[in-house]
């Protein structure tokens, strides 16, 4: 997961940035439905070669039983939004 991380944020602007610190967890979601989403449903899901290695990755949790490129793409979300929200300057 951090590496998929990493590499999103490494295309992000340091304004677009700033502006997701002022966003809620969810407004940062919503606003992201038809642009990162998309990509990462993609990118690091369908076209991921190792798709069932990052699934165990993220853990035994019920709701990853049926994962599919939509609740994938919700928990990169989350999980950018954390990283961009809690990052240590």
């Amino acid at each position: 997961m951090d590496v998929i991380l990493d590499d999103i944020l490494k295309t992000l602007p340091p304004e677009f940035l700033e502006k997701i610190k002022k966003m809620t967890v969810d407004e940062f979601r919503f606003s992201q439905h038809a642009d990162l989403r998309m990509t990462i449903k993609d990118k690091y899901f369908y076209r991921n070669k190792s798709r069932e290695q990052l699934i165990k990755s993220l853990g035994n949790k019920k709701e990853y039983i049926f994962l599919d490129g939509d609740v994938f793409s919700g928990i990169v979300l989350e999980k950018l939004y954390e990283r961009i929200t809690t990052k240590k300057k």
